[in-house]
């Protein structure tokens, strides 16, 4: 039977391997760890032991950190994702918390304290919810890779599950204000966010090769897209005007929104003179992407069907787009219109109110 006890500030689990040598591992610092979440650890521990699987775990299994790299290198290179950024920062807190350890020593336990840390940090909820996405996606490519052997600890603990969705609809005053603050190259991208409702991340990384000025259409490669499948959006006549005037002042780099200074060749980031932009308009509240929430709005709002709108911005399913459209707006419409079909049919019914009643 092993045992559980307190070395300095850190809970300690002790226990005999298959060999018959004592095995101490530290779980973590008391206060965050309890002693009752160390006894779990040592529970698995012994199990692992009594079925044969701690040896075999111990040699095959790579830890977090030799595995992060491996996983990393997949995401960037053969998926290659656009969001690997945000991917590897990620990654990165696991290792922080869990680097050393082996893949299968991570439980529900460590990662219920990989919540509490994280939150004690002052990280918000939903940021901790989307860590734990990459975190459990880790694990799953690990097990289908025979790298992990067991259940995937981040299923087990759980995600939290936040509603988080902002909507912020552009007035057209703002805009007219926010463009006035704007210096010319994200004025230009936001109107390419307000008349295509492309992401931020497909604008700035548009290539001069996805253009076809004669038909008048970008296509956007699955390299390039949210949810990796190829996508073509037609371009207006003011859109038209701002990409060849770009054209001409791009110095022959392939990008639209050309950058020497970042490592991708193009601008990355829109944030500090976003920022500026919206004090100077007095605007608050305002995100990148409330301009594709607005170009998604004001179609729907103008009569355009859903579907079509799904197909613009990407939409995997048409319940996605929904949320742009009214539905109180629109019931309300229907039932004038199954008023006047009555009132055609059925002539003996006054319309007329009588104040008296």
């Amino acid at each position: 039977m092993g045992t559980v006890f307190k070395r300095g500030d850190n809970w300690v689990i002790e226990y005999k391997k298959q060999n018959g040598k004592l095995k101490r591992e530290s779980v973590g610092k008391a206060g965050v760890v309890t002693k009752t979440m160390a006894r779990e650890v040592l529970r698995k521990r012994e199990q692992q032991i009594k079925l044969g699987q701690y040896e075999m775990i111990e040699a095959r299994i790579p830890t977090v950190q030799e595995y992060s790299q491996e996983y990393l290198d997949y995401q960037k290179n053969v998926k290659q994702i656009r969001s690997f950024v945000r991917t590897r920062a990620c990654v990165g807190h696991l290792n922080r918390f869990f680097g050393e350890r082996r893949l299968s020593d991570v439980t529900a336990v460590d990662i219920d304290i990989y919540k509490q840390r994280r939150l004690s940090e002052g990280v918000k909820q939903n940021t901790v919810a989307r860590e734990l996405v990459v975190i459990r996606n880790l694990f799953y490519h690990a097990e289908s890779r025979n790298k992990f052997f067991g259940k995937n600890p981040v299923r087990q603990s759980g995600i939290p599950t936040v509603n988080d969705k902002k909507e912020r609809v552009l007035t057209t005053e703002e805009e007219r204000r926010l463009l006035d603050a704007c210096p010319k190259y994200l004025k230009d991208a936001i109107q390419l966010a307000l008349n295509t409702g492309m992401r931020r991340g497909e604008i700035l990384g548009l290539r001069w090769d996805w253009i076809d000025f004669n038909e008048n259409l970008i296509t956007l490669p699955q390299t390039n897209t949210k949810n990796q499948e190829m996508r073509k959006v037609p371009v207006n006549q003011l859109i038209r005007k701002i990409l060849l005037v770009r054209k001409l002042l791009s110095g022959g780099s392939d990008f639209v929104f050309p950058s020497e200074e970042s490592r991708t060749g193009h601008i990355y980031w829109l944030n500090r003179s976003f920022k500026r932009a919206c004090k100077l308009a007095d605007i608050e509240g305002l995100r990148f992407h409330d301009f594709r929430h607005t170009a998604a709005t004001r179609l729907v709002e103008s009569g355009i069907p859903l579907h079509a709108v799904a197909r613009l911005l990407g939409h995997s399913t048409v319940k996605i787009t929904e949320r742009y459209s009214h539905p109180e707006e629109s019931v309300r419409k229907g039932t004038d219109i199954l008023g006047k079909y009555s009132s055609v049919t059925d002539k003996s019914t006054d319309l007329s109110i009588d104040e008296n009643m």
